[in-house]
């Protein structure tokens, strides 16, 4: 079948699945570039139509279009949404027991899937890697792609090693990757580390004219956002920082008549789940939520998007407020800040990023706390007691949780943070011997019962405690959570197993056997909190500019010929002409100078300020001898 025929067939499908007649702007190229067979990279701002732009081309393939992505749960929905539209798919990652994993790549080896979700690092099993020939992998979908590079916002190292994984096993095939959040940087990076020799490049670009970009400073953030809210029609978002937050706000808005919920990992699936349903279906006039909300949620008509905190970069940013507006209609993201935020920002950094004697630290304390001798293996993930550890290594929860994290990131272990409730279950006796003893008693329910635990938690809970997610546990089992509970209890009385739930543990596994010291340099930690500094400076220049907030998004995402005003953001409503030469832009310009030599045109795009005040701010610093400029290179040098 020819490209042509392909895409008829494609926009058929559109029809038949999705219910839209055509593809939006710039899906459509995707789609004929993916269905050409040619290595394609896709650059589409936040709610600009990503998915499909793999999902309509995999009902079109005969074969398996196998998707790439970080994140759980936007796993869980979108395959949910495939499957309810009649696309049969899947998903595999660490949350699954490996017999379920194994099932599931059966599934797909003998073609009952058109779409298989995975996660990263799947991809590097011996059960994948042994399965993957089989697969029929038309199309590789590598999703937020932006993870590949140590300059994009949420860096993750397998990412570095999926075309790898994947090519050593089932040779060429389909590529392409896709991001919402790529600086020129990090899409020079993407396309170096998937080995795109000569990729088609498609972009729709960072401008979303439907959005007034507005930053308020005020020290009542409450009555601020109440008065919002009020003042606001349609659906809405806040995003908080903590679950606390979230939940002090949530009170707040529901005691003024405000049908709102808070939305946050401390809840359960289902609990989650209801929260989104009732936004979507608009039963729900408000969430507030921290960024662990919207992955992968269809809505598009959000009115308006408020951050009451800062944010620690402009991807994470443009990403959480850019789910207003997705219809096209006039939308409003807000960010509120006070003259604390810096510093609260700043602070919060170095404990998302802690240094090196940290990291290593943590390293030797999680060693020893999973018995591990020099030189010895860990064979198996096991549950890590973060109280525990905290109480071992003297540091603070969230500082030990990232430190952990940065463990992850430099690729020393594998982790996974439930966000479900864990279900452990050891079992004391062989299982032989349990089948003897339960079947001696004649009780068929009991008999069941234990026949199906033992499908589940075996061969790894053979005496020792095995972690799964509680409720999968208990769709297996197909009986409520309290009766679970309840069988469990009667067996441990019985001493037949032992059991216990965690939620906030991680199940953790050092990858390499245990070094005598942590098997990173001092450099790559300094090196990863250095490009998040950088990040946040350009997020603390985007609430502080006087310049055209729509300019310095669109300049700090790589676009070039951009208009200095968009004449709807707060700084454009407020000047009506180009802004003052203040303090705060000569100390902007004098920051990204002393970083290194630049010229006018960068110094423009990474400043977002309009070029006839740079030009002065430049012509000022040099009366005051603080900068040269060399006309051979054209560049400015901070003396």
């Amino acid at each position: 079948m020819n490209t042509d025929t392909w895409f008829e067939t494609a926009k058929a499908n559109l029809s038949r699945y999705w219910g839209y007649p055509d593809f939006r702007p710039g899906q459509d190229a995707v789609v004929k570039s993916v269905l050409k067979g040619d290595e394609t990279l896709v650059l589409f701002p936040t709610g600009g139509g990503k998915s499909l732009c793999y999902q309509v081309p995999a009902t079109v393939l005969p074969g398996l279009t196998l998707v790439i992505s970080p994140l759980v749960a936007l796993m869980q929905d979108q395959v949910d949404q495939l499957n309810a539209r009649g696309i049969r798919s899947a998903f595999i990652n660490s949350t699954l027991p490996r017999h379920e994993v194994e099932q599931r790549l059966i599934n797909a080896r003998n073609g009952m899937y058109t779409l298989l979700y995975c996660a990263p690092e799947r991809l590097e099993t011996p059960l994948f890697q042994q399965e993957a020939p089989n697969l029929n992998i038309q199309l590789v979908a590598v999703d937020e792609a932006h993870c590949i590079s140590e300059w994009g916002h949420d860096f993750r190292p397998p990412y570095r090693r999926i075309r790898e994984n994947i090519t050593s096993v089932i040779g060429e095939t389909r590529w392409m990757a896709l991001t919402a959040t790529a600086t020129p940087r990090v899409k020079d990076d993407i396309i170096r580390v998937m080995g795109f020799d000569n990729p088609t490049v498609i972009t729709k670009g960072f401008e979303r004219k439907n959005l007034k970009w507005w930053v308020i400073d005020t020290p009542q953030k409450n009555t601020l956002l109440l008065k919002m809210v009020k003042r606001s029609s349609g659906a809405g978002l806040i995003y908080a920082g903590t679950r606390r937050q979230c939940n002090e706000i949530a009170a707040l808005m529901r005691s003024h008549g405000v049908r709102c919920e808070a939305y946050h990992a401390g809840l359960t699936s289902d609990e989650r789940k209801r929260i989104q349903q009732d936004w979507i279906d608009n039963t729900l006039e408000l969430v507030v939520a921290t960024n662990a909300f919207g992955m992968g949620i269809d809505k598009p008509d959000c009115r308006y998007v408020l951050h009451y905190n800062m944010p620690g970069s402009l991807e994470a940013y443009y990403q959480e407020a850019g789910r207003a507006g997705r219809d096209g209609a006039q939308s409003f993201p807000t960010m509120l800040v006070t003259s604390s935020d810096v510093k609260t920002s700043q602070k919060r950094l170095e404990e998302s990023y802690p240094d090196y004697d940290v990291v290593a630290r943590v390293y030797t304390m999680l060693c020893d706390s999973l018995g591990l001798a020099s030189g010895s293996v860990q064979e198996e993930p096991a549950s890590v007691g973060l109280d525990k550890l905290g109480k071992r290594s003297g540091l603070r929860k969230n500082v030990l949780v990232n430190a952990l994290r940065t463990l992850e990131r430099l690729d020393v272990i594998e982790m996974v943070q439930p966000n479900e409730p864990m279900l452990g279950v050891q079992f004391n006796l062989d299982k032989d011997l349990i089948v003897e003893q339960v079947g001696s008693g004649g009780n068929e329910a009991k008999i069941q019962f234990v026949d199906r635990l033992l499908r589940l938690f075996l061969p790894e809970g053979q005496h020792k405690m095995n972690f799964l997610e509680a409720g999968w546990v208990t769709s297996r089992l197909e009986l409520s959570h309290n009766a679970v509970l309840k069988g469990l209890n009667v067996l441990s009385s019985e001493g037949v197993l032992r059991w216990e739930t965690r939620r906030d543990d991680p199940v953790i596994r050092v990858k390499e056997g245990r070094a005598e010291r942590v098997p990173v340099q001092r450099k790559q930690v300094d090196a990863y909190r250095t490009i998040q500094q950088d990040k946040l400076e350009h997020m603390i220049g985007y609430a502080l500019t006087q310049g055209c907030r729509s300019a310095y998004i669109r300049r700090y995402f790589g676009e070039t010929e951009v208009p200095d005003y968009c004449g709807f953001c707060d700084r454009c409503l407020a000047g009506e002409g180009e802004p003052e030469m203040t303090d705060v832009l000569i100390q902007q310009v004098a920051s990204l100078l002393k970083s290194g030599p630049s010229d006018l045109t960068r110094l423009e795009s990474e400043a977002g300020i309009p070029r006839k005040t740079l030009e002065a701010i430049l012509k000022w610093l040099s009366s005051q001898r603080k900068i040269r400029f060399e006309k051979k290179s054209g560049l400015f040098y901070w003396k």
